[in-house]
């Protein structure tokens, strides 16, 4: 599997370890950026896709693509049919490990918590299964702009590490999917490994999904182990061919743009729905490096 590290952030940087193991191929589009960061309208995500085309064409193997903070999650769908478009599998089960399910309704444009709709939607896929959510965002999710109709017509589905309530059973519309918590992470590997109906995968993990002390991002933590997650990814590897892979959920200073009004913009919407405070860089690139590298170290035992 060939890993490459699409730098949108300096988050990156500070790991030279995963990069000297990774190897070279990188794509910089810091200049990108700002305008990507959070939220990013048509033109910016143009604008990244015809440098992934010119500089990191795919090639006839899967990719493992490293892109830095979870504030990129969005740049997914690009990387999704990257992945289908150098793939003659047939149709795609996309698997989403995430703290947040990413499925809210955002108008002109990609936000990191509303990819899920275009990814879900784009040809080549028949479903998205999100994994591992805890965050409220599940809580009475029709009072917090999501798309709803992406579980009316199945293309998604959603198993939370655990329900708000405190039962076993998240309940959306007439979609009923039991918690991580509630089953025990084996009998849910077993689980997840059976939703798996189509000849191939692709995975995309925001680190947010892990415990804390295992990842440290720009969002708020879940509760998955690291030891779960990589499981979690045998078991949906042995189940269909992964076609591709991306990894976020690194931490980064933030810097917002393309212009003034939307650098405002972005940074109230921050500051209202990021936690505050981060832990000594020392700290950050250690923990985040260390995940990213076994999670380097799994994707080439799984990939074909």
């Amino acid at each position: 599997m060939r890993p490459f590290f699409l730098d949108l952030d300096t988050a990156l940087e500070q790991q030279p370890t995963l990069r000297e193991r990774g190897g070279g191929l990188a794509v910089d589009a810091r200049d990108l950026g700002p305008a990507l960061r959070l939220w990013s309208r048509p033109r910016a995500l143009a604008a990244l896709a015809e440098r992934l085309r010119d500089r990191a064409p795919a090639g006839p193997g899967p990719d493992l693509v490293f892109a830095g903070s979870g504030d990129f999650h969005h740049v997914t769908p690009l990387l999704i049919e990257r992945a289908i478009a150098a793939s003659d599998l047939g149709p795609v089960t996309v698997v989403h490990f995430d703290n947040h399910p990413d499925w809210v309704r955002f108008a002109n444009g990609l936000h990191c918590g509303s990819w899920v709709g275009r990814a879900a939607r784009l040809p080549g896929v028949a479903k998205v299964i999100t994994v591992g959510v805890c965050s409220d965002d599940i809580d009475r999710p029709e009072t917090k702009r999501a798309d709803l109709d992406l579980v009316a017509e199945r293309r998604v589905e959603l198993y939370p590490y655990r329900v708000p309530d405190g039962g076993p059973i998240l309940r959306v519309g007439d979609q009923a999917w039991p918690s991580i918590e509630a089953l025990g992470e084996a009998e849910f590997a077993a689980l997840l490994a059976s939703r798996i109906t189509t000849p191939a995968i692709y995975v995309t993990i925001d680190k947010d999904v892990l415990r804390s002390g295992e990842a440290i991002t720009n969002w708020d933590q879940g509760r998955l182990s690291l030891d779960g997650l990589e499981a979690l990814i045998r078991a949906v590897c042995g189940r269909a061919r992964l076609i591709g892979a991306d990894v976020v959920g690194d931490w980064s200073p933030p810097l917002y743009g393309p212009w003034p009004v939307a650098a405002l913009l972005k940074r109230g919407e921050a500051f209202l729905d990021q936690p505050r405070g981060a832990a000594p860089p020392s700290v950050v690139r250690r923990t985040n490096e260390g995940a990213n590298l076994r999670l380097l170290s799994l994707f080439a035992q799984v990939a074909p």
